[in-house]
């Protein structure tokens, strides 16, 4: 089971290392499909940070809030995510991730 997690209000600087820890979890999990980051811009400095991750990963998190799936918010900007059948298996979270344009 997925488990969705927020924490509001990070600048770059803290949500930097977060990530290169989530691209390494990525790398040394066998890459679930299921492990993923996001990012909501909050005011042009900072950001909310959104992670989803298996359950038996999650018990690691702190100063992190659960949420629901359903609670994530439209136009996340996706900052680490395994693409591969990821619009097949979450295409609601799909739907709402910020798109490039072309």
């Amino acid at each position: 089971m997925t488990k969705f997690f927020k924490r509001e209000n990070m600048d770059v600087t803290e949500w930097g290392p977060l990530r290169i820890g989530i691209e390494a979890l990525q790398m040394t999990s066998g890459a679930p499909h299921d492990l993923m980051m996001f990012a909501t811009d909050r005011n042009g400095t900072s950001q909310d940070i959104y992670l989803g991750m298996p359950d038996h990963l999650a018990d690691a998190l702190d100063q992190f809030t659960e949420i629901e799936r359903a609670d994530l918010p439209d136009y996340l900007t996706t900052l680490v995510v395994r693409e591969d059948e990821f619009q097949e298996r979450f295409p609601d979270i799909a739907a709402k991730r910020r798109m490039r344009k072309r």
